[in-house]
């Protein structure tokens, strides 16, 4: 996880004349699910929420970019479970004081970040 500044990203099959989309001080959440949490989906998914609304809340953020990132480990869920996974996530934040965005899943984008400096603002988390 990630307290940026500034983020950007576009499809890389985009027009370099598209604009990408950019987002202002957020938290951003890479994020990677494995072939395990589909044992304890609900835990996870429980676990995922409470660790990224404390880090926004910590930051004081209101808004959370989620971005599926299979690079993180070597064992990946099937993808299916992944998107399924993301998309409850950010269902729950759409229900609270957060504002969500997902970065289109399964696709490969460039992307530019400007990641805060305090200790707070870079967080790994394995659930």
């Amino acid at each position: 996880m990630f307290h940026v500044e500034s983020f950007w990203y576009r499809s890389h099959t985009a027009s370099p004349d598209e604009p990408g989309v950019f987002f202002d001080e957020s938290l951003l959440v890479w994020m990677q699910s494995e072939p395990n949490d589909r044992d304890d989906r609900l835990k996870v998914a429980r676990k995922m929420y409470k660790n990224i609304k404390w880090l926004a809340k910590k930051n004081n953020l209101s808004t959370i970019v989620l971005h599926s990132f299979a690079h993180l480990g070597d064992r990946k869920s099937d993808s299916q479970f992944a998107e399924g996974l993301i998309s409850e996530l950010a269902e729950r934040f759409d229900k609270s004081e957060f504002k969500v965005h997902i970065v289109p899943f399964g696709t490969f984008n460039e992307f530019k970040m400007h990641v805060m400096g305090p200790s707070l603002a870079k967080v790994f988390k394995k659930i």
